[in-house]
């Protein structure tokens, strides 16, 4: 069972997204953080709840999109994958996205 699979790449968009928010709040950081997971375990439950990003590049084919509910500023990017999800990137939502998206 694959489960979720967190990339690299998004695994270091949460680290920047807790040290950012940590600056101020080191609570608030927590709770991003543990709402991201909680979000990862409701997309691998119902992966088709996200929308689907629109984009012409074959790489970013089937790539989904969902906000951390409580903080939905914060967008997670995933796939279905067999058995499961993998996380692509999770990023604020005023970031330039397709070029992140293919990194």
């Amino acid at each position: 069972m694959a489960g979720i699979i967190v990339t690299p790449a998004a695994e270091n968009d949460l680290t920047d997204i807790w040290l950012f928010i940590a600056e101020d709040n080191p609570q608030t950081a927590d709770r991003v953080f543990e709402s991201a997971q909680m979000i990862f375990d409701s997309l691998l439950e119902q992966p088709k709840i996200g929308k689907i990003f629109e984009s012409k590049r074959k790489k970013l084919k089937g790539i989904h999109f969902f906000p951390i509910v409580k903080y939905p500023k914060y967008i997670v990017y995933y796939r279905e994958i067999r058995n499961g999800i993998e996380v692509v990137r999770v990023l604020h939502s005023r970031m330039l996205r397709e070029g992140r998206l293919e990194s």
